[in-house]
């Protein structure tokens, strides 16, 4: 395992197959600081599974929570790893919430931020639940075609880096976890642009889910 505090995640890498994402509520900001930290430390004192390539660590801009994003080299090491006791999730005092296994479906990359783009920032973070894996596909495709219309298809947004669209292993979930700049251009894109495409799919437009913050990421040796 190795990090340094400028390790950055990287949503699409290469080598990660599937991923399990897990949100523990901490209430303010002094125990979102305490979950985070000792998250990041017990992953620090363990020994790694066999297959995880990264752990990738959240905290909400709004104080109230903590997003794990591990990541995977397969499907198989990835449900191994739900019954370990060695998981984030099962860190003593964590609190985490249920942990949700997703493989990377699709990337939406922005063009007005230059290539390689430099690191984001901001990260908000939505999921939205689906039926089966035919209608969170088709979900996907209508809100992409949504996209398009409102706004064209260069997708040259100030500051978007990428959307990373997320199907659930079981198909009952899609996450869309981006990436921009700042929180200001995504904020703005979210309110001008965002809200009329979930209202496009017939969502609702508070569906925006939360924003987050890089706080670290662990990376296995070499990876």
């Amino acid at each position: 395992m190795s990090s340094t505090p400028d390790t950055r995640p990287v949503i699409s890498h290469p080598e990660v197959d599937s991923v399990v994402v897990g949100v523990v509520k901490a209430g303010d900001r002094e125990r979102q600081q305490e979950v985070a930290g000792a998250l990041v430390e017990h992953w620090r004192s363990v020994e790694w599974p066999d297959g995880l390539v990264a752990v990738n660590c959240f905290t909400s801009t709004q104080n109230d929570s903590v997003l794990t994003y591990e990541q995977w080299a397969s499907e198989k090491a990835l449900s191994a790893s739900l019954d370990d006791e060695r998981h984030p999730g099962r860190a003593p005092g964590s609190g985490a919430t249920e942990l949700v296994p997703y493989r990377l479906y699709k990337v939406v990359r922005g063009t007005a931020v230059g290539d390689p783009p430099p690191p984001a920032n901001s990260f908000p973070v939505a999921a939205f639940p689906m039926e089966s894996h035919e209608a969170a596909r088709q979900w996907v495709e209508d809100l992409l075609k949504a996209e398009e219309a409102a706004a064209g298809a260069d997708r040259a947004y100030p500051g978007a880096v990428a959307a990373n669209i997320h199907i659930g292993l079981d198909g009952l979930s899609v996450l869309i976890f981006s990436e921009w700049l700042s929180e200001e251009q995504a904020i703005t894109h979210m309110e001008i642009l965002t809200k009329v495409m979930l209202v496009d799919v017939g969502n609702s437009a508070d569906e925006l889910g939360s924003l987050y913050r890089h706080h670290a990421t662990l990376t296995r040796a070499g990876a």
